[in-house]
């Protein structure tokens, strides 16, 4: 019997023939430690006394998430990732960096045939780049840094065929919302989703990041896309040549999943859950009172272009509320040249620093009162997410973001984007 790209890739890394239901311990790659989870993990590490023997190359601090850090608890917690990381040698990427799975991609720390690790529950978007990336937790963290290895449990594996062409409007997050739908909210426990197929395929490296990232929002272990000639070339840019791993013909699945991709239409995502999704239209015309673009699922150039697209030229609806926050440093600087930021903002978007934004309200920024409504391209939309319990948040791509918050409702980008074909990003 053959294997999925999961095995395959915990074999390499443990020394043993990893099947589905085993135990294996197996040496990493690369770890991302963040300032959500980094500083207990650091808090763990030091109340054991356990040395540090992770080369520091296999490593790096990102603080995202509290950027600017509103209370003195965070900011404390900055204080103490950057001394660690001075201590050890280790790389740190300070605030205003950007999103932790961004930099960890842009800057090539990881590749294909990877297995990385890290302290946020979206580190599957490196599985965009042929890599076994799985969410650990701060003891786990700290075992890393003492030992550079860890125990996984080998998931059994979802297959996912994206197939067909996809239609003018429909983008990534329609695609990961849709398959969200059909795996559902806790049908991907403790498992791997490995993507193919061709619709998959002719997507850029950028979208299928978008996919990858939300793997894990139905309960799955990790995601896992096959490697081609874009995902090389992407690691070879970044500086990581990488093993390229694909799945045997004969592996075994514990299901496969086929999605024609020719006939959707744009998603929405509708609370409380992530799987709740519709076809945007069932939505229209509900009225918005924010409006955010960013975050690790939907931060990168290419999103920040699309809704560029839509509002050049035009003006938010009065009383909408539109938030913009670049994926890293590097994307809002690419969106600044290409004039994505200017149009942004003379439609009446605020420009927020590269970081996870109004996320989970890290930060401050964002909150929503009581009965307010979001249009997000976050990740979930549970109660709470953005302050109050009593709020909406709705999960779209950002072309539908940017459409909402042009016409002050939940809005298909269809027909705005019919209007601008053509146009420049």
């Amino acid at each position: 019997m053959g294997q999925t790209i999961a095995e395959k890739i915990l074999s390499a890394h443990s020394g043993a023939e990893a099947r589905a239901g085993d135990l294996v311990v197996a040496e990493i790659d690369y770890l991302m430690a963040g300032d959500a989870k980094g500083p207990k993990a650091l808090d763990i590490f030091r109340e054991a006394n356990l040395p540090f023997r992770l080369d520091p190359k296999k490593t790096d601090i990102i603080i995202d998430h509290f950027v600017p850090a509103f209370d003195v608890r965070w900011a404390n917690d900055h204080v103490k990732l950057r001394e660690f990381a001075s201590e050890r040698g280790v790389n740190l990427f300070d605030a205003g960096s950007g999103v932790c799975h961004t930099i960890v991609t842009e800057e090539g720390r990881v590749g294909p045939g990877d297995l990385a690790v890290g302290g946020d529950s979206h580190v599957c978007t490196y599985g965009a780049l042929n890599s076994m990336a799985v969410a650990v937790e701060s003891g786990e963290t700290a075992s890393v840094f003492a030992t550079g290895r860890l125990w996984f449990k080998v998931p059994q594996t979802i297959r996912a065929e994206f197939e067909g062409s996809l239609p003018e409007g429909v983008f990534a997050k329609d695609l990961a919302l849709y398959l969200a739908e059909e795996i559902g909210l806790n049908g991907g426990n403790y498992r791997a989703i490995e993507y193919g197929g061709p619709a998959l395929a002719a997507l850029s490296v950028e979208s299928r990041f978008t996919i990858a990232n939300m793997a894990v929002d139905t309960g799955a272990k990790t995601g896992i896309m096959e490697a081609d000639s874009k995902t090389i070339e992407w690691a070879r840019a970044a500086g990581r040549e990488g093993t390229p791993v694909s799945p045997d013909p004969d592996a075994a699945y514990d299901r496969s999943i086929h999605l024609d991709v020719t006939s959707l239409e744009p998603a929405i995502a509708v609370p409380p859950t992530t799987d709740n999704v519709f076809p945007v239209g069932e939505f229209a015309g509900l009225p918005v009172h924010q409006v955010y673009v960013g975050t690790c699922t939907n931060g990168r150039l290419e999103d920040i272009e699309i809704a560029a697209r839509i509002l050049r030229g035009r003006k938010i609806a009065p009383g909408i509320r539109f938030y913009i926050a670049p994926a890293s440093r590097r994307v809002q600087d690419a969106a600044e040249r290409s004039g994505a930021i200017r149009a942004l903002n003379e439609a009446g978007a605020v420009l927020l620093p590269p970081s996870c934004g109004p996320c989970v309200s890290m930060t401050g920024n964002g909150i929503v009162g009581d009965g307010e409504r979001v249009v997000s391209t976050a990740n979930r939309n549970f109660p709470g997410r953005l302050g109050s319990k009593k709020a909406e948040i709705y999960l779209g791509s950002p072309a539908t973001a940017a459409a909402s918050a042009l016409v002050g409702q939940i809005a298909d980008p269809r027909e705005i984007l019919a209007e601008t074909a053509g146009a420049a990003l």
